[in-house]
């Protein structure tokens, strides 16, 4: 029985036919692993076997090391059930006594007492009606701000996963340049516009000089902006909080 996630699940494929790569980065799930693995601390715990500061975490996340994240999230260890699929709910749909009613009470359990005199379709009306007035999330996956996980490490709030992958190149293009020769470092909007992180600030022919100064500025300001964002999510993830990008 596959498992219920809040948020879209990756697709990993088979040992035979694994699932593209892209198929993987659609999910939260993977950058939450991506940028686990970009945290010195935990990569640090990791090399000593799981040991310090960081074991409970390690504990339940293991080796990151490797970057096959096909043999991370499925078997044999199942670390994305583990860890991020919501607990099976007990309920549904059933009929309970009224001395059952408060061992089934909780934030998401609504108890409702039915009058079986009236007629079938005036009673399914009156509880469509019930429902859309109780029931606040959407149709189809729950809504981060409409529910709570029951997951071991639930989403921390929602990001697209298109953000996390600009947040995290730019991360990366930027610690790379970092250890180049002061002579062959790069400035950030170069770093932008190599990564092509804002395509209407991308360079044009018929720019002219205060087309070309605005758009540097742009590039510089949304590569700051990114790191800062991805530096706040990556120490986060020692918390076993992904993806908060606040300190």
């Amino acid at each position: 029985m596959r498992k219920k996630f809040f948020a879209q699940y990756p697709l990993i494929g088979t040992k035979l036919k694994p699932a593209a790569v892209h198929l993987q980065q659609r999910s939260p799930y993977y950058w939450w692993w991506q940028y686990l693995r970009r945290n010195s601390d935990y990569m640090a715990c990791c090399e000593r076997g799981g040991k310090g500061a960081l074991a409970s975490l390690y504990k339940d996340f293991g080796d990151v090391r490797s970057d096959n994240f096909r043999s991370w999230w499925g078997a044999p260890n199942n670390k994305g059930d583990y860890l991020f699929a919501e607990q099976p709910i007990s309920i549904s749909v059933q009929k309970i006594d009224a001395a059952e009613s408060a061992s089934v009470m909780g934030s998401d359990v609504m108890v409702v007492a039915v009058n079986l005199q009236l007629g079938r379709r005036h009673l399914q009306k009156k509880f469509a009606d019930l429902l859309q007035r109780e029931h606040k999330g959407k149709r189809g996956r729950k809504s981060l701000q409409t529910a709570q996980s029951t997951a071991r490490y639930p989403l921390h709030r929602n990001f697209t996963q298109h953000s996390l992958k600009l947040m995290l190149m730019a991360y990366d293009a930027v610690t790379e340049n970092q250890s180049l020769p002061k002579e062959q470092k790069l400035k950030l909007w170069q770093i932008g516009e190599s990564l092509k992180l804002v395509p209407t600030a991308m360079p044009h022919k018929w720019d002219n000089h205060y087309d070309v100064r605005k758009k540097h500025a742009t590039m510089t300001m949304t590569v700051s902006r990114y790191i800062k964002q991805a530096r706040a999510i990556i120490q986060n993830t020692a918390r076993g909080e992904f993806p908060n990008s606040e300190l």
